[in-house]
């Protein structure tokens, strides 16, 4: 009898262990922390630190909180004047607003990086678009990044996110126009 009573014993205590363990929930510095309930944003978690949510009824979803890099598919633009280019760029953002991004996102990173390519890619396009090529080949040391940013302005504000960068890594000519 002794025995049988000290195994439910044991038996309730692990439950009760699992149960406490899986309402708890760590945020760290570099994250934020979306508690849903049914598929609905109950509250979002900005401090570190340890806090609770309801044992499988709530779920908890991590967002990064940082400065991310988006290296954009090397692609080839149009200048004014005609003249082909391959352009290689990269993004850095940062998620500002995790209420929205996870509203219009469903907070998946890779559905950020979808936006913000096509948007950033859009902006390269109609900026080289604009320019000579003499322009595009003058205006490496900030002024094209400048203005691509600028063209781009507060479109991503709508998904909660901010960009921080958008800088060229390489401007080249098409490897046919190389040699000639």
């Amino acid at each position: 009898m002794k025995k049988k009573s000290v195994f439910i014993i044991a038996v309730v205590a692990v439950l009760a262990i699992m149960i406490i363990n899986s309402g708890m929930v760590v945020t760290y510095p570099n994250e934020y922390t979306v508690i849903k309930q049914f598929g609905r944003i109950e509250s979002i978690r900005q401090e570190p630190g340890l806090s609770m949510k309801i044992p499988f009824i709530q779920t908890a979803e991590k967002i990064e909180n940082e400065v991310l890099l988006y290296d954009l598919a090397v692609s080839d633009v149009m200048t004014k004047d005609k003249k082909s280019m391959i352009a290689d760029c990269f993004v850095l953002w940062k998620i500002e607003d995790p209420y929205k991004y996870t509203q219009t996102l469903s907070a998946q990173k890779s559905n950020a990086e979808f936006r913000i390519d096509t948007i950033t890619y859009n902006s390269l396009k109609n900026v080289i678009s604009s320019l000579s090529q003499e322009e595009v080949i003058s205006g490496r040391d900030g002024e094209l990044a400048a203005a691509i940013k600028d063209n781009i302005g507060n479109t991503l504000e709508q998904y909660g996110i901010s960009l921080i960068a958008v800088e060229t890594k390489a401007l080249d000519l098409p490897d046919e126009n190389k040699n000639a």
